[in-house]
């Protein structure tokens, strides 16, 4: 209470002594003004605004948190403007300073200070001109008062322009090298502006290594299972070699691996435009398990895999130059199976190369990533290629590679299991089961010497059978997620009613847009969550139909699966966007995040 007095006792001397000067007082200490992310803004673009105080040296504002209840804290406060959409205001870090004024030290702003927010722009906004107007409120105060409090009215100019003006990052000191970095306590939900922090805030060093581990964990996903038995095919017949000399080839495999993203990298940059659309189609997909076929025959030895021929022509060397020029061309070979599952996962690291328009960052973020994800195999092919030393590897080693087949024709099933009737593709596994299981266990002989492989054999063919039986038995039917076909009367029916909306972009050909839907939204907690939403199906299955074109420029969607949050006033909650899949735990943590203005609706 002493303090209390204390401090506003002088306030009251100093207002009543000098009232004219008090009235803007605190604004003749703090000078203003404001600085844009980008250039060029376009509809549909997400960028950001800083606001930026420069206090006298020997005065300080408030922090927006202030330490005792009854300060003024600082505080930005932004008028709506249709179009726009303002993300949550990042306030810089106070610090702890002491006052004669206070018996206790007090968190305050000093020296120049920048609050930032993020602006979303509605994709069906036309150019021309906006002006954001915000109000900043504090108080300046001294070692010896505090000053009456003001509040300084600003205006931000914008000017939406057409796509043919590009976008640049400016004013890089306050935004990062790119611009787009984005507030730190926005969700981290879309991976570009994820990325963008990362190197803004952490550096170049910490933000490649992110990426590096970012490959690494690529390994995880389904799409780049197939690389395994490829990879262990392969460099188990250049095993004849020194172990430095395998080595070697697996590194001209991985290299093959980095040029294939490292060019996608490189096209992103130059064009802007995502990578994804060509994987997203099913003839794409056909091809890639046509591929997967080819492989599966190598092991059950219709051929052996090698270089291609115009490889070895003028080769004169086999063990070295054409062993090289071949592991290369498998290491691009296999970067290509890999990304129809890596490409939902780089999508944002696609989207933030693609803003900066830097080609070399882009080939150098895409081969850092590649590096990551190549390296296990690296490991793996020098291993692979050992593994002809072993003694009687010759009996075992042909039945594995047999197994590997089979493994093989299992995700070629898997890439076009999307295109099939639901109700054909278990008949399809069990068959596959049924046929591999009893080949691998009682008709292929490869492997009959030696008690304990032999039981391993039999061990893995009885597995591989009980998958087949289980994939037949019927599930117990669990009602998911209501969903409504999409039509633009439904979304604005839904802002006139003032419901929020989830936008669930996906195609019969998409991946991982059946996992979300065979595992996220069949689960009991996020079919209660999304109840207060309206739950909308967008189905891009023609991804280069005009009205599926017209809908993915719109919404600015550049791949499947896509999930989109729509506030209860019809605008996207940008930070809360889908890319890829989520799992149930991961997609209720988004959900809760998504409409912060209503914390308590999820709860409903």
């Amino acid at each position: 209470m002493r303090k209390r007095l204390i401090l506003w006792l002088l306030i009251g001397v100093v207002v009543s002594n000098t009232a004219q000067a008090q009235l803007a007082g605190s604004a003749e200490h703090v000078k203003t003004q404001t600085a844009l992310s980008v250039d060029n803004v376009h509809p549909g673009s997400y960028f950001q605004i800083a606001v930026i105080a420069a206090l006298e040296a020997g005065w300080h504002i408030n922090a927006h948190k202030p330490t005792l209840d009854y300060l003024i804290p600082t505080e930005l406060k932004l008028e709506a403007v249709p179009g726009l959409a303002f993300g949550a205001i990042e306030y810089p870090k106070p610090i702890s300073l002491k006052f004669e004024f206070a018996d206790e030290t007090l968190e305050v702003y000093e020296g120049r200070i920048i609050l930032r927010f993020s602006v979303t722009v509605a994709r069906d906004e036309k150019p021309g001109f906006k002006t954001i107007k915000a109000a900043l409120r504090f108080q300046a105060c001294n070692d010896q008062m505090c000053l009456a409090p003001s509040n300084v009215d600003l205006s931000i100019p914008l000017q939406l322009v057409g796509l043919e003006q590009p976008a640049q990052p400016i004013n890089t000191d306050i935004f990062g090298a790119t611009g787009l970095s984005a507030p730190p306590d926005e969700p981290a939900a879309a991976a570009d502006n994820e990325i963008a922090r990362l190197f803004e805030e952490r550096g170049f060093l910490f933000g490649f290594l992110s990426i590096f581990v970012l490959g690494l964990a690529l390994n995880l996903t389904p799409c780049v299972y197939p690389m395994i038995p490829i990879t262990i095919s392969y460099f188990g017949h250049q095993g004849s070699g020194k172990t430095s000399r395998v080595l070697v080839l697996a590194i001209m495999y991985l290299l093959g691996i980095a040029i294939t993203y490292s060019i996608v990298g490189v096209i992103a940059a130059l064009t802007g435009q995502m990578f994804g659309a060509l994987l997203q189609n099913s003839w794409v997909l056909i091809g890639i398990a046509g591929v997967m076929i080819a492989l599966s025959l190598s092991m059950f030895g219709l051929y052996q895999i090698r270089p291609p021929s115009f490889l070895v022509q003028k080769a004169s060397d086999l063990s070295s130059g054409a062993g090289m020029l071949g592991a290369l061309s498998m290491g691009l070979v296999v970067g290509i199976v890999a990304a129809p599952c890596v490409g939902p996962v780089t999508i944002g690291l696609l989207t933030y190369v693609g803003a900066t328009g830097n080609p070399w960052l882009g080939f150098w973020m895409f081969f850092v990533l590649s590096v990551g994800l190549g390296l296990p195999y690296v490991i793996l092919g020098t291993f692979s290629g050992a593994i002809k030393k072993l003694p009687r590897s010759g009996v075992w080693m042909v039945w594995v590679e047999r197994l590997f087949g089979f493994m093989l024709i299992g995700m070629a099933l898997y890439f076009v299991a999307p295109l099939l009737p639901d109700k054909l593709v278990p008949w399809i596994v069990f068959a596959l089961a049924m046929i591999g299981g009893v080949y691998l266990g009682w008709i292929d002989q490869s492997a009959a010497s030696g008690k304990t492989f032999y039981w391993i054999k039999k061990g893995i063919s009885v597995a591989i059978l009980a998958i087949g039986v289980v994939s037949i038995i019927p599930k117990s039917s669990t009602a998911g997620v209501a969903w409504q076909s999409y039509n633009a009367a439904i979304l604005e029916q839904a802002k006139i009613d003032g419901r929020p909306v989830i936008l669930d972009f996906t195609a019969d050909w998409c991946i991982p847009c059946k996992e979300l839907d065979r595992f996220t939204f069949s689960h009991r907690e996020v079919i209660d969550a999304t109840k207060p939403f309206v739950m909308v199906k967008v189905d891009v299955t023609e991804f280069q139909s005009p009205e599926t074109e017209r809908l993915r420029k719109q919404f600015n969607v550049s791949g499947v699966p896509t999930i989109i949050f729509l506030a209860p006033q019809g605008h996207e909650v940008s930070a809360a966007r889908v890319v890829g899949y989520l799992g149930p735990k991961e997609f209720l943590q988004r959900l809760q995040r998504a409409i912060p203005a209503q914390p308590g609706m999820l709860s409903q």
